[in-house]
């Protein structure tokens, strides 16, 4: 139990940052491969779990942070 309390935030948060990075790519790639002939949206899988994954880096860098200064508002 106690490992679904920190498993499904972060979860959710991948879910988050992989939908705005597919979505992101797979329209830019659009755009750029109708006008340059390309295929940049093929990429947009990648792009995804890389968006969620910095995401969730980003999200727990900041809390590890916030946690160690002075603010922390919790402590």
């Amino acid at each position: 139990m106690f490992l679904l309390v920190f498993a499904v935030p972060a979860l959710l948060v991948v879910l988050l940052g992989y939908v705005a990075g597919y979505g992101l790519w797979s329209w830019i790639g659009g755009r750029l491969d109708s006008a340059l002939g390309t295929s940049l949206a093929d990429g947009a899988e990648p792009a995804g779990w890389t968006a969620g994954t910095l995401l969730l880096l980003g999200l727990v860098l900041a809390v590890v942070r916030m946690r160690r200064g002075r603010g922390a508002p919790w402590s």
